[in-house]
């Protein structure tokens, strides 16, 4: 709970160094900067394999990289309130301004309609 806390006032205060969505999250892990990862129990009980998987691969990465990992229980308040920001937020080591994830935009543009 006191995670779930710290990151709600690292939001708010520093909003580079806290990150939710597993996106945003996933980047962080690939710059090493996640200190805390949060993530809810329902992500390792979905009926999709491979979203499992990434999850729990994202678990293993955060904590070789010397972050720790805090599981929240869908049953509780906090597991709740984290399941309403996606379910999975990361407090990063050190603030990671601009993130960028993808050409999501760039590729739209170029449908080639006549």
């Amino acid at each position: 709970v006191q995670a779930l806390e710290k990151f709600f006032h690292i939001l708010n205060v520093d909003q580079d160094r806290a990150f939710y969505g597993f996106e945003h999250v996933f980047k962080a892990d690939e710059l090493l900067a996640v200190d805390t990862l949060l993530v809810t129990d329902t992500l390792f009980k979905s009926c999709d394999v491979s979203t499992r998987k990434r999850y729990v691969a994202l678990v293993e990465s955060v904590r070789e990289h010397g972050g720790a990992c805090h599981i929240f229980s869908s049953l509780h308040v906090s597991g709740e309130q984290l399941k309403q920001l996606s379910g999975i937020a990361a407090i990063l080591r050190y603030p990671v301004p601009e993130l960028d994830l993808g050409d999501e935009s760039e590729s739209e543009s170029d449908d080639g309609s006549a």
